[in-house]
């Protein structure tokens, strides 16, 4: 697929600090000197797993990770620049699966025809659009910025970096971050063509994945030398990739019964990587039964429902005590504000879930769903240096990021988003 990502040269001006402008050739020429070493002080280190480690450094240089641990024990060179936390702590940054608003407004949603696999949201972002600003004030570093759930097959979501106000080359991690699919209630079309039912559109939606998936057999077939080139079709290339297994699945899904037809038709009729999105409504009445299909969940953006007898229902503990451990939360943006990914966690907390999966739920879980958990999701060497500073738990609500570094660059201050 040709990239339509515009060329560093397009741009005549590069964000180089708060206020403060550079020209393109002199943020090159800087670009061009070798990369400096950072070294970040801090009472408290949370890995995104494992225990915390106490009186902790982390090093980093051009972006990535050099190394994380003890003060005491880990070598700092002798050229790193300092960065004393005193009494702060420093959190992976967030990462939310569910994700509207990087830009285009109303162009998420296409409502003509009820499948379209080529369509993607790449084409929309808005790197300058201030919800990115406040999406990386909330500490949330990644997210995989999804089309509406108007249609069955909405398009595929771009997998991006909270860059605001940077090229977009620098906000995008991987074009096609996943594919969006939407199950039940919001995609039944009322126009009375074929989709008003869940039958039509369960029946549409499997004759293009049918599609797809023999489209991709051939390719595999003739890439292996066993068979002829098959033909072109464009508007199945996006969707080849899927059965390639290079581009996970989310789906919109919320109710039992819909949950249970999410994980029959894309854990047991086709084999692919899929995430099931929202699980919300009566959705955890399924969740035993999603337990032993062993279904990656992304919970939210409700953390409670209630039963037939009025009582509360913690979504988050009610999936995970039935065994559904594969969970991320997500704030399906702007439905709850994106910015408060971290109280979405603090509520699932609130409501029994225990509270490490909860922070394993917003860093490296979702960062597993999607595929990129080589590079974000938790601190570790050879990962990218996207971080939080905070004055404690970060998913307290009483103590939002007092820094935000993506690749090893501050991107928020506090105070400079109100």
């Amino acid at each position: 697929m040709a990239r339509f990502l515009p060329s560093p040269q397009r741009f005549a001006w590069l964000v180089a600090g708060a206020g403060t402008f550079v020209p393109a050739q002199e943020a090159n020429a800087d670009a061009a000197a070798p990369a400096a070493t950072h070294a970040h002080f801090a009472a408290r280190l949370l890995p995104g797993e494992g225990a915390p480690i106490d009186d902790a450094v982390l090093i980093e240089r051009g972006g990535k990770i050099v190394a994380v641990g003890p003060r005491r024990s880990t070598p700092v060179p002798a050229d790193a620049i300092r960065h004393e936390h005193g009494s702060l702590w420093l959190s992976p940054g967030f990462v939310d699966l569910h994700h509207h608003v990087s830009g285009g407004g109303g162009d998420i949603n296409d409502m003509t025809m009820p499948l379209n696999a080529e369509m993607r949201t790449l084409d929309v972002v808005k790197p300058s659009d201030d919800a990115i600003r406040r999406t990386a004030a909330g500490g949330i570093t990644t997210t995989l910025f999804i089309p509406g759930s108007g249609t069955n097959i909405g398009g595929f979501g771009v997998l991006l970096k909270m860059r605001w106000g940077q090229p977009l080359e620098k906000l995008v991690m991987r074009e096609l971050g996943a594919m969006k699919v939407a199950q039940g209630f919001n995609p039944e079309r009322r126009s009375g063509d074929l989709g008003l039912t869940r039958m039509g559109s369960s029946e549409m939606l499997t004759q293009l994945l049918e599609r797809g998936r023999d489209y991709a057999a051939k390719w595999r077939e003739f890439d292996a030398g066993r068979g002829e080139k098959p033909e072109l079709r464009p508007e199945l290339e996006q969707l080849r990739k899927v059965f390639d297994k290079k581009v996970p699945v989310l789906i919109h899904t919320a109710g039992a019964r819909d949950c249970i037809a999410t994980a029959r038709m894309f854990q047991d009729v086709f084999d692919v990587n899929m995430v099931l999105s929202h699980g919300c409504f009566d959705g955890w009445v399924a969740a035993a039964a999603l337990a032993k299909r062993g279904t990656p969940v992304n919970l939210g953006p409700r953390m409670y429902e209630f039963d037939r007898y009025g009582r509360f229902v913690g979504t988050c503990q009610t999936y995970w005590d039935v065994g559904c451990h594969d969970m991320s939360i997500n704030t399906d943006a702007p439905v709850v504000a994106a910015e408060e990914l971290p109280l979405q966690a603090a509520m699932a907390v609130r409501l029994g879930l225990p509270y490490e999966p909860a922070l394993r739920a917003v860093t490296i879980q979702p960062a597993r769903q999607i595929g990129v958990a080589d590079r974000v999701g938790s601190l570790e060497a050879g990962k990218d240096a996207d971080f939080l500073v905070v004055r404690g738990d970060p998913l307290d609500p009483r103590n939002p990021p007092l820094e935000v570094y993506i690749e090893g660059t501050l991107v928020h201050r506090n105070g400079d988003v109100r």
